[in-house]
């Protein structure tokens, strides 16, 4: 034996490693107490599934029902008077996670949660929102997935896969309905590869201290050819999309795939966290819609946030199809500076030279703050026959109003008839002692 062959066999044989499947979650994600902050508490409770997928069983894997059932013939309200303004909707509501994605979990787990109750449900709410005058394209046609995963394996959102899919299904009908929209040739092309942790697994590494990888997938880039100038004609395109994070986030290229399903341009005014009305309200304020609705507005939203909305939501959203109090004659108006302490300050009353006897289910209300970002008012509404209605209104964080509130008012049955005699408002966000708000009570249209 030479030197070299006997130093060779004196080096320690190579590694062998065992791979073993990662991750098999903590007992404690079983223990609805361990989720102690309000955003730990919107994932109870996880369930694991196959091949590391993860699911939220009160959110994804049963059915969320609307809490506020009046919310129905106000949406109604908001279909017409879209529709009167030369505006259909077209609505996504997407689906369930554990519906589209049942095969991914364990066989036992498919029948401790009831698959085909999600299915129901989520058929029956797109018939309902259909009965209202909304075009509404149905996602079960993706129950029980199989191949390219809709959704990401550890995060509520879908996968560019299912974005992809997603497109596909709404440019169909939309097609199909029979609007034209002016062409534009769309092209997607794969760009390079984007990660994604997934919220579920920070959850997880919170309560159990289990690290997942990334999971990785093909990234878009959705463009159109130099000759078609998008920009050399001054008219807004035909079609826009509101929405959330899903239609909103590059990483998705919802917005891509759908301008190339379409081969038309579309106004994007979707934003992530704008919940099931953000992105409608910012959009019905803008002089985008106001002064070029479009023929066809795309709506996507988790059909979950329905169960959040109710009709004092709504009751803000229908002045703004018609731009509130901008344009029309005043009946009241009025300024004045903010109380400091959580008083309420008054803004309007009804009297003097003149009392406008005009009752209050044909007004709007209309209130401006000088400080843009006030996101949360109460306001009370006396009217004629001395009964009081508050009115309690927030934007979230990410829509952005610049201080504006408009409602229809008369909520209560016996008010409706009734003038209003007074208006005082307060800002439950913090704000400067020489905050201004002006009020305005015009006609509805």
């Amino acid at each position: 034996t030479t030197p070299a062959r006997a130093a060779a066999a004196a080096q320690p044989a190579s590694p062998v490693y065992q791979a073993e499947t990662c991750c098999s979650v903590c007992p404690k994600v079983y223990d609805r107490d361990a989720y102690i902050s309000e955003y730990m508490r919107g994932y109870r409770i996880i369930v694991e599934g196959n091949d590391g997928w993860l699911f939220r069983s009160e959110a994804e894997l049963q059915w969320i029902e609307p809490a506020d059932d009046t919310i129905w013939p106000q949406l109604r309200r908001l279909a017409e008077s879209l529709k009167a303004r030369g505006t259909q909707v077209v609505m996504y509501p997407q689906p369930p996670r554990g519906l589209i994605e049942a095969n991914n979990l364990h066989p036992e787990d498919q029948k401790n949660f009831d698959i085909d109750l999600l299915q129901k449900r989520y058929s029956d709410l797109v018939a309902k929102l259909r009965g209202l005058g909304f075009i509404v394209v149905d996602a079960s046609v993706f129950s029980r997935h199989s191949g390219d995963p809709y959704f990401f394996k550890r995060d509520g959102h879908w996968s560019p896969a299912g974005a992809r899919e997603a497109a596909a299904v709404i440019a169909k009908q939309i097609k199909q309905s029979g609007f034209e929209l002016p062409p534009v040739a769309f092209q997607t092309k794969q760009i390079g590869v984007a990660g994604a942790r997934g919220t579920l697994s920070f959850v997880v590494n919170n309560l159990c201290g289990l690290k997942y990888p990334m999971e990785f997938k093909p990234a878009f880039r959705t463009t159109a050819p130099a000759s078609d100038d998008l920009f050399g004609d001054t008219q807004a395109p035909q079609a826009a999309l509101i929405g959330t994070s899903f239609s909103a986030t590059p990483n998705y290229n919802f917005y891509g795939f759908l301008r190339e399903d379409l081969q038309a341009d579309v106004l994007q005014a979707a934003f992530p966290g704008g919940g099931f009305d953000g992105a409608l309200t910012q959009f019905l304020a803008s002089d985008l819609f106001q002064k070029s609705p479009p023929k066809v507005l795309i709506w996507e939203f988790p059909y979950q946030q329905l169960h959040r909305t109710d009709t004092a939501v709504m009751r803000r959203m229908l002045p703004l199809v018609n731009n509130g109090c901008t344009g029309k004659e005043a009946l009241l108006t009025g300024k004045t500076t903010l109380k400091t302490g959580g008083q309420f300050a008054e803004v309007l009353v009804n009297g003097g030279k003149s009392f406008n006897s005009v009752p209050a289910k044909d007004v709007w209300l209309e209130l401006q703050f000088s400080d843009p970002n006030i996101r949360s008012i109460s306001a009370e509404v006396w009217y004629g026959n001395g009964k009081v209605q508050t009115i309690n209104s927030e934007y979230n964080v990410y829509t952005k109003m610049s201080g504006r509130y408009v409602f229809e008012t008369n909520y209560l049955p016996d008010t409706e008839v009734e003038p209003i005699v007074s208006v005082r408002v307060k800002s439950v966000t913090e704000t400067s002692d020489k905050t201004t708000v002006t009020g305005t009570v015009c006609k509805r249209v």
